[in-house]
């Protein structure tokens, strides 16, 4: 047995490459908009509530603090999301 690594060595013409890298872009692009297309879907049509933060992870102390309920509706309502968005 050998043991050369030996590379294949092929060039790839530039247009080809701009081809490739914009069709990653369009499926990362695709990703990133189906995801909170979803979410909107769900709360609008489903009915669904949004998520309500229940506690918060110290990686200090490695330890999980849950909330109580007033904790969770004053998170909920001081949050950006709450402020953007609205409370549905």
């Amino acid at each position: 047995m050998s043991s050369k690594n030996t590379k294949q060595s092929f060039t790839v013409d530039p247009k080809d490459l701009a081809r490739v890298n914009a069709y990653r872009r369009i499926g990362a692009g695709l990703i990133f908009m189906a995801l909170p297309a979803i979410e909107i879907y769900r709360r609008i049509y489903l009915d669904k509530e949004r998520k309500i933060q229940q506690g918060e992870y110290n990686p200090k102390e490695g330890t999980l603090r849950l909330f109580s309920e007033e904790e969770k509706l004053e998170k909920f309502k001081n949050s950006w999301m709450t402020k953007i968005f609205g409370e549905k």
